[in-house]
């Protein structure tokens, strides 16, 4: 599977928005003419597998042990993932989810899954703008006492400084989309 046909999916489950005019407000409050909603390609398993193939191909040179991110984007992603390696090569990536806020009962855990303290981990996320949840997710996973590795994200918008903001983190980043990608695969709207 390749990038190409990853892009191609998020156009054919509607997972990309373009409109004429700013209309789509982003978590960050800005009004973008753009939306990418992965929740839409993450719904189909063929599409969940182009994901994970993708995803684990990134993880061939690096020596993590768990994955994880912000709920709810992060979920599927990491499970897909996991479950993808663990079946082609029996490599067990376990998977943690970060919450927006811990917990006010049970244990009242900000990270929840089968992590231990130590572990390298990669950050998943589904779309990059200003990097707040990605970043977000990588003070909880440290806090939690994880070594985050690295962060990986679906598609980057490349705007409002998000690479930046997590990269200075000392966090590498990769993006399997910009959302440049995804407009000269879609073409202007209208088109």
């Amino acid at each position: 599977m390749s990038k190409q046909d990853l892009a191609k999916a998020i156009l054919d489950t509607g997972s990309f928005h373009w409109a004429a005019a700013p209309r789509f407000t982003l978590a960050s409050g800005r009004v973008s003419e753009y939306y990418v909603n992965c929740k839409q390609i993450l719904s189909y398993p063929r599409y969940r597998r182009i994901l994970a193939e993708l995803i684990a191909d990134q993880l061939k040179t690096t020596d993590v042990q768990a994955l994880g991110g912000m709920e709810i984007g992060a979920i599927p992603i990491a499970t897909a993932v996991s479950d993808f390696v663990y079946g082609l090569t029996g490599r067990e990536l376990r998977t943690f989810v970060v919450r927006k806020k811990p917990k006010d009962h049970g244990m009242k855990h900000a990270v929840e899954g089968a992590f231990q303290s130590g572990d390298r981990v990669l950050i998943l996320d589904d779309v990059l703008t200003t990097g707040q949840a990605t970043i977000d997710a990588i003070t909880q996973a440290r806090a939690a006492g994880l070594d985050v590795r690295q962060a990986l994200v679906i598609v980057d918008r490349q705007e409002e400084g998000g690479r930046q903001r997590v990269e200075a983190l000392g966090i590498p980043l990769t993006s399997l989309l910009t959302l440049q990608d995804l407009k000269d695969l879609r073409g202007k709207p209208g088109e």
